[in-house]
């Protein structure tokens, strides 16, 4: 931890070293498929003590005062362990109220902090709004106490789980690793608060967007890892699979990838911290690479395992749910391509002589 007369700034690798020995600890992979609850209670139970979730709100309002930078490496392990905890949606929300800036904003991150608020965010569909919204699968949604809708162009709105006309049912996806819900809207009016600035819409987007580029990086890097050690260890005609050239070749491409994906992550991720060139977009694309990178990845992963990566024994399919349920959450590949084309288009312009 480094600090200077006027702030105090903790060092994410010591974090990051935290997050290693409690994830290691605290996550049972197999938990959510045998229909176990208890071990993501718990986790979910030190994750609060650890204070995580004051990391990044205002000192004023109870929190640390830290910048994203500090969350980066903890969203990288919790992808790399499959955790079943859903940090981002409440860690986005306080920084879209610190963007809001009014002072009902400071009072709702205050409540956050003080009454252990939990906030799962329900990105709308085109077309959607409160008064129709069905979402069939949003993550974290049964343990939040509170849902933050929003959308591309809609003002993001902060509502309570008891409101009248919100609905939520906990449901099962093919990702059993962590707690999904659908929720129900009909005519929901009442609101914690309204987010009204555009750049609060922007930072929640921005936020959520990172979170999963880190998950991604972090689960792509183990499975990698999980292949490798696996291949070393398989043996074919007397040798082990991982002197093949083919396949130490396919080893290799993925490992530039991930790498890729996270130096994109590193950059994003500063950008977003110090809201400086182009923040949003970087975001945008360092979640596409990583999550495209994961999913090639874990496609993979189930192949180099030969015969047995498709059995539910193995580990594969963990990463491969996993990392097919990143790629679509709050919108397609093709959706984010959308989105952030006029950006790249009007940069590269921008960059030629």
């Amino acid at each position: 931890m480094t600090s200077t007369i006027d702030e105090m700034r903790i060092d994410p690798e010591e974090l990051r070293d935290v997050a290693v020995r409690l994830l290691a600890d605290k996550v049972d992979r197999r938990a959510g498929w045998e229909g176990r609850a208890e071990p993501a209670l718990a986790l979910e139970a030190e994750v609060s003590e650890l204070g995580w979730y004051q990391l990044t709100a205002p000192e004023g309002q109870g929190g640390l005062g830290q910048r994203f930078d500090v969350l980066a490496p903890i969203y990288e392990e919790l992808g790399r362990s499959l955790a079943p905890v859903w940090l981002s949606g409440t860690m986005a929300a306080i920084d879209a109220l610190q963007a809001e800036g009014t002072s009902a904003a400071e009072e709702v991150t205050a409540a956050i902090v003080e009454q252990s608020l939990r906030i799962a965010v329900v990105w709308l569909e085109a077309g959607q709004t409160m008064a129709n919204a069905k979402l069939p699968m949003v993550a974290g949604a049964p343990g939040a106490t509170h849902f933050l809708f929003a959308g591309q162009g809609a003002t993001p709105v902060l509502v309570a789980r008891e409101s009248a006309g919100l609905t939520v049912t906990e449901v099962s996806t093919w990702d059993l690793g962590r707690s999904w819900g659908a929720v129900d809207c009909q005519g929901v009016s009442e609101a914690v608060i309204r987010l009204e600035t555009a750049e609060a819409a922007a930072v929640l987007l921005a936020h959520s967007e990172l979170a999963l580029a880190w998950d991604s990086v972090g689960g792509a890097a183990q499975c990698l890892a999980e292949t490798v050690e696996y291949m070393l260890g398989r043996q074919q005609f007397g040798r082990p699979i991982a002197s093949f050239q083919a396949l130490k070749h396919r080893a290799a491409d993925h490992k530039v990838a991930i790498e890729l994906a996270r130096s994109l992550a590193v950059h994003a991720s500063a950008m977003f911290a110090q809201r400086t060139r182009d923040w949003s977009a970087l975001a945008t694309q360092s979640r596409l690479l990583a999550c495209e990178a994961y999913a090639a990845m874990a496609e993979d992963c189930v192949q180099l395992f030969g015969g047995v990566g498709f059995t539910w024994e193995y580990n594969s399919h963990l990463f491969l749910k996993r990392a097919l349920t990143n790629q679509i959450l709050g919108g397609s590949p093709d959706q984010l391509r959308d989105r952030v084309a006029a950006d790249v288009c009007r940069q590269a312009l921008a960059a030629q002589p």
